[in-house]
């Protein structure tokens, strides 16, 4: 339908399709309200909130409009698309990590055109791996065709017994990895470094920190924002540039770092963040979960990023 129709009525298809969803998945529709409403409590007046969420809810059927994009567009098409509709901003932060030789671990989260990070960078001649899980052979398949013409190297992780090692790998190969920083079901929390993410305070997880600490690449943290007219813009950061934005006087892990660089974004564009429903998900140090926004203890990691542009 995609090729023969185009794309303009794909997305009205997709449209339709998501409010259906919404419409029959009521308890996911209310978990997502939910946590808009907790993540801004004492922030953003009633109005503001169901604003938020009003755009969350169209964000994230953008997003499933890009991945089928992605996915279905031919390669041509797709370089087309990336060449004039997205632009970067600090991206020489990654030639730069490629230009030390260990590898750049470009860390990202579920957040704007994620989905077009891997085709922008092919496209523009860097050495790309991915981590991905297919919902169909017939998905994967045509992945791994499309990926073939741009060079850009895929992690299968329903078909690969070790991801760490293959990681780490492709870092010694001198390659840009890209990871997610927020698969929130997939987190493994520490008991000691705690970090407050979106209200709540949390175990951080320690895989990046690993993968750092094991294959010594140079990290760098990467968001694709939305802009209007189909624009979108590819906003890189170095990790030297996070830390000085960061509050200096909190020693805090690459895995801290990244994560609240995230958090900027996400409460700076919360309707570019499709995890809202795995909200409840996110666990507090202590044994429950709840919904209040609670206050985070004085040994909190709470760096001030009012200095991110």
């Amino acid at each position: 339908m995609y090729h023969k129709l185009g794309w303009g009525l794909a997305l009205v298809y997709i449209i339709i399709l998501g409010k259906l969803y919404f419409f029959f998945n009521k308890n996911e529709k209310r978990k997502i309200i939910r946590a808009v409403e907790a993540a801004f409590a004492g922030q953003k007046n009633d109005c503001e909130k169901k604003s938020i969420t009003k755009n969350v809810f169209r964000g994230v059927l953008s997003h499933y409009y890009e991945k089928l994009f992605n996915a279905f567009s031919s390669a041509e098409e797709l370089e087309d698309f990336l060449q004039i509709k997205m632009k970067s901003e600090g991206i020489t932060a990654i030639k730069e990590g490629l230009g030390i030789g260990k590898g750049v671990l470009l860390i990202t989260g579920h957040f704007g055109g994620v989905e077009l990070i891997p085709g922008y960078l092919a496209a523009n001649n860097y050495p790309v791996t991915i981590i991905v899980r297919f919902s169909s052979d017939y998905l994967r398949d045509i992945s791994i065709k499309k990926a073939g013409i741009f060079s850009t190297k895929i992690i299968d992780a329903d078909n690969t017994p070790n991801i760490m090692k293959d990681i780490l790998y492709n870092l010694k190969e001198n390659r840009v990895v890209i990871i997610q920083c927020d698969e929130i079901n997939e987190w493994r929390p520490s008991r000691h470094n705690k970090v407050l993410f979106l209200g709540k305070q949390i175990g951080l997880d320690r895989t990046t920190d690993v993968l750092l600490k094991r294959g010594g690449a140079s990290i760098v943290f990467g968001v694709v924002h939305r802009n209007d007219n189909q624009r979108y813009k590819f906003i890189v950061h170095s990790l030297e540039e996070m830390v000085k934005k960061l509050d200096s006087s909190v020693n805090m892990s690459i895995g801290a770092v990244v994560l609240k660089f995230l958090e900027h974004y996400i409460y700076k564009y919360p309707e570019e963040w499709y995890q809202w429903k795995n909200y409840p998900n996110i666990r507090y140090a202590t044994a429950s979960t709840t919904w209040d926004n609670k206050e985070a203890s004085p040994s909190l990691l709470q760096p001030v990023l009012s200095k991110v542009s």
